[in-house]
């Protein structure tokens, strides 16, 4: 069942029955794929607003979903709608509802979407594609439904889209345009419709795909409601309920979920322990272990609702060798309204009169007893806010709004068909490290002129930037208040223009799980190399406020730096030896020194297949040391040419390795006296 091998589906791809050999060697071959020509310095640009907003293109279509897809190339969806960017299929020309968005050239190209991906979910997979699922019915124009019998009496479906709520549509990136979405067939179809599922990846690289109506509305009922999750690859166990789905109806789609660390994923006996997941929705918040199908009750969540439509801005927070790896879910905003009478159909009040919360709260799933603790406040109450990493290991908080919920209908409520008002032009910096009452920060940012409500989408990049677009809260494409966005900006972290970290070895094009580490090289002779961390960086599949998959993990390194020369060796470890706590896939990786990250480099996770993961114990790493060429360790050989071990110092704040080695000699001490 669950621990078998799992095998895409003939027709969508194959598992390789042939040697490991020749697996590994087409698993380089696609991680390289991802990868530049090598290191390169991002140039310094004066001209950009640094801890602000550019716009610096045009999406093509509204971005109510963005991932990233290659370095250089996202990839954008949107609902089936009016929008001016066409495409023409067999010699009929219609609007286009997805697009490639090049960000060398700040340029969408048309790409064809068959089935109505309106609040679809998406995930990458252990071989790099992406896979995107459900959606809603096909639609004609002002999103009547095509089957409408009173607003759309004839059945017309001039937009000729096919319906998507079963739908599965896979992508392989690429960068020269050759590549395209693959939909249809027994392989590309989910077992059951699923409007605003939430997906969520697995350790052998397969995900598991939860909840989500039949049709859009509002809210969930339980006439709409799945109550279920099914896997893909698909298995034979199809639909599996869950209780957890049904109690907390109407307040349950797009349920937010996580893999946790727990349950090491590890081959025992043929065996595999897949984890624990951890689901909030409503109130209610569970552990649930998907090998026995239990649900573990945990403390009601605080304050507020935090899924749609509260919509709070919801991530895992970085793990990192500090942290012991220990998985922490931070939540901010969302909303205390009531949504009891509620329905599909509408919010049956007035809920843009309704302020957002601003409260955030942190919680330890895998703690033996779990509580959710208050963190800092908000700046301001805020729905539909997005939490994004930065390379740094802070995080980016932009869009949403301060009044009301996600969702739009047309009650008349307030400006336009938007649930939300009041949108919230000011981004922040959140540092998960910083003392309590400090962490949320704005010196020296600045507000975008763009509203980000309903429908908006943010990412992070290779150059450390974010990525935003979208904001469409109407059932159509509008130009009137609040209009459909296709304007797409980047904001810069303050760092952006610092000298970044040049990388002269490279970075590897893969990492394992376990096995001997690796070495990172770089020359600064400035640099503290105490404060050098390698960050792995998942930056997921962006839709209503959250990354899908969205993850960040810090390896563990040692390292020697000739203080003569300012060359540095970090010693690096693979991945620790646990999937669960960053699932097989394509990611992006950073040195961060001091503070600065270099430019990110694509690369592949796990075994580049979907299949139960090799495990190795973590290699013992050196221990951290300053050395000095050319000073000789004898004094009876003084033409001689050595490496010198330096001072231990109690800078040094990785808990890996062992301390720095002693030497003698008030030259070299003085030479290492900065750190």
């Amino acid at each position: 069942m669950f621990c078998s091998l799992l095998v895409l589906a003939a027709g969508v791809a194959s598992a390789s029955a042939s040697p490991s050999y020749d697996r590994h060697a087409r698993h380089r071959e696609l991680a390289r794929s991802f990868n530049g020509d090598g290191p390169s310095q991002l140039r310094r640009d004066d001209d950009v607003p640094l801890g602000g907003f550019e716009i610096v293109g045009d999406s093509g279509v509204s971005a109510q979903m963005m991932f990233l897809g290659t370095k250089d190339t996202v990839y954008i969806l949107d609902k089936t709608e009016n929008n001016s960017m066409t495409i023409t299929t067999n010699g009929v020309e219609h609007p286009a509802w997805g697009t490639s968005y090049d960000l060398t050239t700040n340029t969408a190209t048309a790409m064809e979407v068959t089935s109505n991906t309106f609040c679809a979910g998406g995930f990458s997979l252990a071989n790099g594609s992406w896979v995107v699922f459900g959606g809603n019915q096909p639609v004609t124009y002002n999103g009547t439904a095509v089957d409408d019998k009173t607003y759309n009496p004839t059945g017309a479906n001039p937009y000729d889209d096919a319906d998507g709520g079963a739908a599965i549509r896979m992508l392989t990136p690429c960068d020269d345009g050759s590549c395209g979405w693959e939909e249809g067939g027994t392989a590309l179809t989910m077992s059951s419709k699923r409007w605003y599922p939430t997906v969520e990846g697995l350790a052998d690289g397969s995900v598991i795909v939860l909840g989500g109506d039949g049709n859009g509305g509002y809210v969930s009922t339980f006439a709409q409601n799945n109550p279920t999750y099914e896997y893909w690859p698909k298995q034979a166990s199809a639909n599996i309920t869950m209780s957890f789905l049904n109690e907390t109806v109407p307040v349950n789609l797009f349920p937010l979920t996580w893999l946790l660390p727990s349950g090491a994923c590890l081959a025992v006996k043929n065996k595999l322990t897949p984890g624990k997941l951890f689901l909030q929705a409503a109130y209610k918040s569970i552990l649930y272990d998907m090998d026995t199908q239990e649900e573990i009750a945990l403390p009601d969540m605080p304050y507020a609702q935090r899924v749609y439509p509260a919509s709070a801005a919801a991530v895992m927070l970085p793990l990192t060798p500090v942290n012991n790896y220990t998985a922490t879910v931070l939540f901010c905003g969302g909303s205390a309204l009531y949504l009891g009478n509620s329905t599909d159909g509408g919010a049956g009040y007035n809920v843009t009169a309704v302020e957002a919360d601003d409260s955030c709260v942190r919680i330890n799933p895998d703690d033996d007893e779990p509580e959710y603790i208050d963190d800092d406040d908000l700046p301001e109450a805020r729905s539909m806010g997005q939490l994004i990493y930065l390379p740094d290991g802070t995080l980016w908080l932009g869009n949403g709004v301060g009044m009301g919920t996600a969702g739009y209908g047309n009650e008349k409520l307030s400006i336009g068909q938007s649930y939300g008002q009041d949108p919230v032009y000011m981004p922040a910096v959140y540092d998960p490290n910083a003392p309590a009452g400090s962490r949320f920060n704005r010196d020296g940012l600045s507000a975008s002129t763009e509203e980000r409500m309903y429908h908006s989408t943010a990412i992070l990049l290779a150059d450390g930037a974010v990525l935003v677009s979208g904001s469409n809260p109407n059932a159509d494409v509008v130009t009137t208040q609040w209009a459909t966005k296709y304007s797409v900006e980047k904001w810069y972290p303050l760092w952006y223009n610092e000298p970044r970290p040049v990388v002269t070895s490279g970075f590897p094009s893969s990492l394992s799980y376990g096995g001997a580490y690796w070495n990172l090289t770089f020359t600064n002779a400035t640099a503290d190399p105490t404060t050098a961390k390698v960050a792995v960086i998942r930056t997921g599949f962006s839709t209503h406020g959250m990354n899908f998959g969205q993850r960040y993990l810090e390896l563990e390194t040692s390292f020697t730096m000739d203080q003569s020369t300012g060359d540095v060796t970090l010693f690096v470890s693979q991945m620790p030896p646990n999937p669960n706590l960053f699932v097989p896939g394509p990611a992006m990786i950073f040195l961060v020194l001091d503070g600065i990250p270099s430019e990110g480099e694509m690369i592949l996770i796990g075994s580049g297949e979907i299949e139960t993961q090799t495990t190795d114990d973590a290699a013992a790493l050196p221990a951290s040391q300053m050395v000095v060429s050319g000073v000789s360790s004898n004094a009876t050989d003084a033409g001689s040419s050595s490496t010198t071990s330096a001072a231990s110092t109690s800078g040094v704040r990785r808990t890996v390795g062992a301390p720095l080695a002693l030497v003698a000699g008030a030259a070299l001490a003085a030479l290492i006296a900065r750190f």
